[in-house]
């Protein structure tokens, strides 16, 4: 039978799961033929788990139908089913009496009656199971005593003996290191070679290029890209369901694809050059913490405002050799510390205004606003902190200050930022 003909084992169609009023899996509909080494992919929440364990029976679609070898799984029985797919699950759940080979005796379940006891061929395989996976020798250990990685073999050569066409893996390589990592993957790979057809969720996406022949990814409960590795893993795609800025480059050594997030250093210089935009944070009592480390991260030129010694904002931006006023703890702050000030505002092209509580000690920090070009108010989000204003003229201050300012969430102004959109008044002022 040629390629194009090779049996197809596994078919889905139309898939859907919804559970407590929420869509897990919308429309899902894929194929798995002998022979393939299939991948699925996509970030956490995606779906990648709640798909095998539809496929397996575990748990009942929506709607949709699940085949396999031709035969709809709701028309097999557990035994049925045990004998046509293996499933490997991320989680290492068994009881902790349980010796290494009984527990990959387990995987002879569908070829054993109620009350059949185990062969010399079942002995057989479970030790050939075992040594093909590096664990000669361990079967009267404990399964509770074995590492993590060691464990999650013992389970991988529990569903070889049980000697079915299509395997299902579940993260299969949490656990394990890079050399026990490699080796289940190829061990999977094999199995392929001899016709077998392996599903298996993965998240490391380097490991996905090399060993896999078909790639699956999935965002929100959908399918967003399906085919070989290099149709699936462009930035284009991956960049838009993960919501990072990824790099995707040739192996010279294994002739598949390395995937990783963007260098943040490369693509601040980038942005530097391309922009040059200078941003001025004003803040208090930390609430300019996140902000700040986030723009430092994305690699803009920051400044910070008026801070008093030992607050929180002001150690990271000296941590962060960030430049920023400082004035004595417990002082309040005057307006000729607005005027020293006013050149690291009057230099920035953006100033940000954070959620802080504003009160006589730190009052004048609201005429340092005033000295801005294009100033910004990040407003606090659902369930975030408020603005308290302990005194009426901090109030006043602000409500003249908001009048003219551009008001953004903290969410909105980093997306803003990280698509290179500078905060325009015309779209955004209120």
């Amino acid at each position: 039978m040629g390629k194009d003909q090779a049996e197809i084992l596994l078919q889905v169609q139309n898939l859907c799961y919804r559970v407590g009023g929420k869509t897990i899996l919308q429309s899902v509909t894929l194929e798995v033929k002998e022979g393939e080494f299939v991948g699925i992919i996509g970030p956490n929440g995606a779906g990648k788990t709640t798909l095998l364990r539809l496929i397996l029976g575990i748990l009942k679609p929506s709607r949709g139908e699940v085949k396999v070898l031709g035969t709809p799984l709701d028309k097999l029985k557990a035994r049925e089913r045990a004998g046509r797919i293996a499933y490997l699950s991320q989680e290492q759940v068994l009881a902790s009496a349980f010796p290494v080979f009984d527990v990959v005796l387990l995987g002879r379940y569908p070829y054993l009656g109620k009350f059949k006891s185990r062969s010399v061929r079942d002995i057989e395989m479970v030790q050939r199971a075992l040594s093909y996976v590096g664990l000669k020798g361990f079967e009267q250990r404990y399964f509770n005593e074995l590492s993590g990685g060691e464990r999650q073999l013992v389970l991988f050569a529990r569903i070889l003996v049980q000697e079915t066409d299509l395997l299902l893996l579940d993260e299969p390589s949490s656990n394990l290191d890079l050399k026990h990592e490699d080796k289940l993957f190829s061990m999977a790979a094999e199995l392929c070679r001899e016709k077998k057809a392996v599903l298996v969720s993965v998240h490391n996406l380097n490991i996905a290029s090399l060993y896999c022949s078909r790639l699956i990814l999935l965002d929100q409960g959908r399918i967003a890209a399906a085919g070989k590795p290099d149709q699936v893993l462009k930035p284009e795609i991956l960049d838009r369901v993960y919501a990072t800025r990824t790099s995707v480059s040739a192996n010279t050594a294994t002739g598949s694809l390395n995937v990783s997030v963007a260098n943040v250093v490369s693509m601040a210089s980038r942005l530097r050059q391309s922009s040059g935009l200078k941003i001025h944070i004003i803040g208090g009592a930390g609430n300019a913490v996140n902000l700040t480390r986030e723009l430092y991260r994305l690699g803009y030129s920051v400044t910070g405002g008026i801070a008093h010694d030992h607050d929180t904002d002001a150690k990271l931006w000296q941590s962060l050799d960030i430049s920023h006023y400082l004035v004595d703890a417990f002082t309040s702050i005057s307006i000729k510390d607005v005027d020293r000030a006013a050149s690291l505002v009057e230099d920035a092209d953006l100033t940000l205004l954070t959620v802080f509580p504003i009160g006589a000690a730190n009052l004048q920090n609201l005429e340092l606003a005033r000295r801005a070009g294009k100033l910004v108010i990040v407003t606090p989000g659902p369930g975030e902190v408020k603005r308290d204003f302990f005194v009426e003229r901090a109030r006043k201050l602000f409500e003249e200050l908001a009048a003219e300012a551009i008001k953004m969430s903290y969410d909105g102004l980093i997306a803003g930022l990280e698509r290179g959109a500078i905060p325009a008044e015309s779209a955004t002022k209120k």
